[in-house]
């Protein structure tokens, strides 16, 4: 193998195992936006029961001869359950910001970084291919070669 050749095959192992470390990054990161994913279905679950627990408390109707102290409790009760739903959501807003927009950004990254390792080992793989391709060339020129060579020069026969 010429020092050329080598150094392409030896290149050719450093890209293949570029992209291999790309390609567990790019699973990490998916991990993580899949866990982050979780963690928001789970907080918008606690947001939404929060909202429907308001709607329902909101819809129940005062009792006839309900007195004044007993009203004014149920519309402080409204309000805590208001206050859990715009709790819920500044989580769910925080959690978009802290957690899920990092890591879909940080899969993009990945996504971008192991599609160029790919293209950067099969830069490296088309090169080997195109020395390759020259090589059989040039033995097959060299056999014609060879060949031509025996049938014009073949003892005993004049041209």
């Amino acid at each position: 193998m010429s020092a050329p050749a080598h150094a392409l095959s030896s290149l050719l192992g450093l890209r293949e195992a570029e992209e291999r470390r790309a390609e567990r990054a790019l699973a990490a990161t998916m991990a993580a936006r899949a866990r982050a994913e979780v963690d928001g279905a789970r907080l918008a679950a606690a947001e939404e029961g929060a909202r429907a627990e308001l709607a329902v408390r909101r819809g129940e109707d005062a009792a006839v001869g309900e007195r004044a102290a007993a009203g004014l409790a149920r519309r402080h009760y409204w309000a805590r359950l208001a206050a859990a739903v715009e709790t819920s959501a500044a989580a769910v807003a925080a959690w978009r910001r802290a957690e899920l927009e990092p890591a879909r950004r940080a899969e993009a990254a990945a996504r971008a970084a192991h599609l160029r390792a790919r293209q950067r080992r099969e830069v490296v793989e088309r090169a080997l291919a195109r020395r390759a391709a020259a090589h059989e060339r040039e033995r097959e020129r060299r056999t014609e070669a060879v060949a031509d060579d025996r049938r014009h020069h073949t003892p005993g026969r004049e041209r």
